[in-house]
């Protein structure tokens, strides 16, 4: 299903200034993917997309990841700290757990004004939330969101495509249901008895996992090119990680007999038995005929076996080349190529044989060394970069390249501008990687051509000196003699001066390179920020606008005198939901009056429901004329309400027969009369869908998207705007947010993927737990992205299991859900639910006293209204910068004072009022 991205033509993060001439960044992220590619020598290697990206930019060729794991690598890229700095070692560590306010490389962006899209594998995901760090990210692509070509499900296991794999896949899993295994381990049982190291299946690219990556990448990079704010976009390749599952025709391009075997396969030469492992990793596959067998702590594969690994390799990589060639011809097509910075990069290196290595997970220069390849669209002359880099050097060189402020404190790495642009030709005396036995870390230094291993027990990395710890070997290597390493140069005499210089770059390392600063450059313009100065910025860009009113007098000429200037009503739509029965109760005045004071829009309780429609005719005549005095339009609430309960008792009949077409026909008679009879700006067409779908059932079929279908079908006015309305998403607890945003938001897909029409989201924010600001906004965000106006239909806060709120919580969560749902920009109202009642839900007692979320609203109103006194000058000009509405001026000439209203509901706001058009 096509995914619907027009939110970016409106979306924005913060008001920061910065807008499209600053450059974009295309960030892209391959899994294991060590230097086989043309650009960077390997003359096997068919790579002709990432090879034409270097032939445009810098190629790095002696760069290396800060620990050759995935998930340890990409926490230290990513937030531009050292592993220990981050203390993120493992496959299991959360980056914030350790670094609550660490500010990652996208989440900088972010701050600085950018749009941070991503898909793919950015960040490992086991080191991050369930939303792939949620504070990083403008909109992610998760997974279970990736669309695959029709007639092709999801691969097998998230690896395998061939139809025989597939099949076998599914047959361990129906084998696993019948002996009762538990569903989230199903899984783990296949992978136990089935797991290929490697697959060839004639399918199309985007059959697999990283052509649906690609697919979303190429949908993106279309929005983004017809928005005005600069992007960071991150796409992420999962392949060549094992298992090597490529199309066949990349695998036929390469004749595995040819392919290159290591040259070195044995132990180095007085090594350290702790520098290797069993290859546990590729192990863990299985793989029918593929021969290993395991002695001295290392493996040993057949040649054959070798060679199908080998080729695998390079398959997969090639299936990569291919589309990374897509994402850089999309970015052509769409003329962003020339304002775009892009990256490449591989998380590590990888070992395919040598030192009888396979995988990663080690200190030797086939582990450490990764890819990396910038173009830079200002730069004049292609290069190749032969010195030292690193990836921790990645998050300042990004920012320099971009133009923002480049943080000088706090990160591990250095900018590598001075490299890209030819001032200098190297910028730092080391590169360095760390990986650990148990208590025993192995730091590897490599400068020039000389990589040094120092192994230390005592766990230094928890330690801020070595004071404790035992050197327990040490490795020296020097590349430009021994490329292979093939033998330890730690004892020989004739290299005694390079082991002490490096020596002694290990203590300065370990002194001076592993102390944690907080990332107060994170905020906007290099300003600490918070959620509410977030806010405030966007409701200063997006809810207020410059006025310039020209004021004229009776015979058209400008009035040179006293003008006052007051907000009556506000663009955003603050708004109350009418309990009808009050209403026309003989207390109705009170309520009347009342309302008015902090509602300037309405809709009815569930008297206004389709199945209360003789309750509505009856009572709405009563209402109307109080509605249409103070000018306050009315929204329609549930026209359809997929829940037997709610549906109207004449039509609950039908939902039991066998012939759902007379349950739909019956329901269609009350679409049809609420969009006839009511009298209403806007109708939530469905109401509640993720608990209510009673007829989705029983059609089995996508009613959600009929029931919009029709409705415009029957719909005389094409004014009224047709809202999906649904509980418990923004205002989630946080027990069940993440289970109801997914569902909710695969609900919108399937609607719009329909193409019904779905014209905005109604957020019911009904609070029953304290939500943190900054996930209400987040949460929003996420529906953003959608490109539909919403609106939050039902504000109450609830005692409920989750807590039970005291008046400060009230006054409290009150301020911030105003705050949030106001700030953002495609936020176009906000209602309570309850604005009289007997309990604490509502605004006011039944004799209409104030509760505090009353008087934190009607603050709220006030400090959000622009009202000024001002003298207009000789050509009868007011200029004042206010909030966006309806406003009424008024003059005093020769005793008389006359008034009238004008609209400001742009950004800029050129008016005039004539003095004649004034009434007295």
């Amino acid at each position: 299903m096509k995914k619907i991205l027009l939110n970016i033509l409106l979306l924005t993060v913060l008001s920061t200034g910065y807008s499209q001439d600053k450059k974009n960044v295309l960030f892209i992220a391959i899994d294991d993917l060590k230097p086989t590619i043309g650009a960077f020598g390997d003359d096997y290697a068919k790579t002709p997309n990432m090879d034409r990206l270097a032939d445009k930019g810098t190629v790095f060729l002696n760069n290396h990841c800060q620990q050759a794991v995935c998930g340890p690598s990409r926490a230290s890229l990513l937030t531009g700290l050292r592993p220990d700095i981050v203390k993120v070692w493992d496959l299991k560590t959360k980056i914030r757990k350790q670094r609550p306010d660490v500010v990652t490389l996208p989440q900088y962006f972010k701050n600085n004004g950018y749009l941070t899209y991503g898909v793919g594998k950015i960040y490992d995901p086991r080191s991050v939330d369930k939303q792939q760090d949620q504070q990083s990210w403008t909109e992610y692509t998760l997974p279970n969101q990736l669309r695959y070509p029709e007639g092709k499900q999801a691969p097998a296991l998230s690896y395998y495509q061939n139809p025989e794999n597939v099949k076998k896949v599914r047959a361990l899993r129906k084998e696993a249901e019948a002996k009762g295994i538990e569903k989230k381990k199903i899984n783990k049982w296949v992978q136990q008895r089935f797991k290929p190291a490697f697959e060839k299946a004639d399918v199309s690219d985007d059959a697999y996992i990283d052509g649906a990556i690609t697919k979303q990448g190429e949908a993106y990079i279309k929005a983004l090119a017809k928005q005005d704010q600069p992007f960071f976009l991150a796409v992420g390749y999962k392949r060549p990680h094992l298992p090597f599952a490529a199309p066949t025709k990349y695998w036929d391009l390469y004749n595995e007999n040819e392919v290159p075997l290591a040259k070195f396969q044995q132990k180095v030469e007085g090594g350290y038995e702790k520098a290797y492992h069993n290859s546990s990793e590729l192990q863990g596959y299985k793989t029918e005929g593929l021969d290993i067998s395991e002695a001295d702590g290392v493996v040993k594969i057949s040649e054959k076996g070798q060679r199908q690994l080998i080729h695998g390799y390079y398959a997969a990589t090639s299936y990569v080349d291919a589309l990374v060639g897509r994402l850089i011809t999309q970015l052509e097509e769409n003329k962003l190529d020339q304002n775009t910075i892009i990256i490449l990069w591989g998380d590590h290196g990888w070992h395919l044989g040598d030192h009888l290595l396979w995988n990663k997970h080690s200190n030797f220069e086939q582990a450490t060394r990764s890819p990396m390849i910038i173009v830079d669209p200002s730069q004049k002359t292609v290069k190749r970069v032969s010195s030292v880099t690193e990836f921790v050097d990645i998050y300042p060189t990004l920012a320099d390249m971009a133009g923002l402020p480049v943080p000088t404190e706090g990160l591990s790495g250095k900018s590598l501008r001075p490299l890209l642009n030819g001032s200098e030709k190297t910028i730092k005396k080391y590169a360095m990687t760390q990986i650990a036995r148990g208590k025993i870390n192995g730091y590897s230094l490599k400068s020039g051509n000389i990589r040094y291993t120092a192994w230390y027990d005592g766990t230094p990395r928890l330690k801020k000196t070595l004071e404790g710890c035992t050197l327990k070997a040490e490795e020296l290597y020097d590349y430009k003699a021994d490329p292979l390493e093939t033998r330890n140069l730690a004892k020989d005499k004739a290299y005694q001066k390079q082991l002490n210089e490096m020596r002694a770059l290990f203590m300065e390392f370990f002194r001076n390179d592993r102390t944690y600063q907080s990332h107060s450059f994170g905020a906007i313009n290099g300003t600490k920020t918070d959620w509410k100065t977030a806010a405030e910025a966007r409701i200063e860009k997006h809810r207020k606008g410059d006025v310039k009113l020209t004021v004229l007098d009776k015979k058209g000429k400008p009035f040179n005198g006293k003008v006052k200037i007051e907000q009556v009503r506000h663009q955003f739509r603050f708004g109350g939901v009418i309990n009808t029965n009050l209403f026309t109760s003989e207390k109705k005045e009170i309520y009347q009056k009342t309302f008015l004071t902090l509602f300037e829009n309405a809709g009815y309780e569930n008297a206004f429901k389709i199945k209360h429609k003789r309750l509505y005719d009856k009572r709405h005549q009563q209402i109307t004329p109080f509605l249409k005095e103070n000018n306050i339009p009315l929204r329609g609430h549930a026209l359809v309400w997929e829940k037997t309960k709610n549906m109207p008792k004449d039509i609950q009949q039908y939902v039991n027969a066998t012939d759902t077409a007379e349950l739909i026909h019956q329901l269609e008679n009350y679409v049809k009369y609420g969009l006839s009879e009511y009298d209403v700006v806007e109708w939530d067409v469905l109401n509640e869908p993720r608990e209510c779908h009673v007829v989705q059932d029983l059609t089995k079929q996508n009613s959600w998207a009929y029931w919009f279908e029709y409705a415009d079908k029957v719909r005389k006015n094409k004014q009224v705007k047709f809202y999906l309305n649904e509980n418990k998403v923004i205002s989630a607890p946080y027990k069940v947010a993440d289970k109801n945003i997914q569902f909710h938001y695969k609900v919108i897909e399937d609607i719009l993927a329909a193409n019904a029409p779905l014209e905005a989201l109604g957020f019911q924010s009904r609070m029953k737990q304290h939500i943190k600001p900054e996930d209400l906004y987040a949460r929003l965000e996420k529906f953003a992205s959608f490109g539909l106006p919403m609106l939050g239909t039902e504000f109450e806060i609830v005692d409920s299991p989750y807590q039970k709120f005291t008046e400060a919580d009230r006054a409290q969560i009150t301020d911030e859900a105003m705050t949030v749902y106001f700030s953002h920009p495609q936020v176009e109202g906000f209602y309570v639910w309850t604005p009289f009642g007997e309990n604490r839900k509502a605004f006011f007692d039944l004799d209409a006293n104030p509760r505090i979320e009353a008087k934190v609203w009607a603050k709220k109103l006030e400090e959000w209204s622009t009202s000024l006194e001002a003298k207009a000058d000789k050509k009868g000009k007011v200029a004042f910068r206010g909030f966006k509405g309806t406003y009424r001026v008024t003059i005093t000439q020769n005793g008389k004072t006359y008034s009238n209203l004008f609209q400001a509901e742009e950004s800029q706001n050129d008016i005039k009022v004539k003095l004649t058009d004034l009434t007295n």
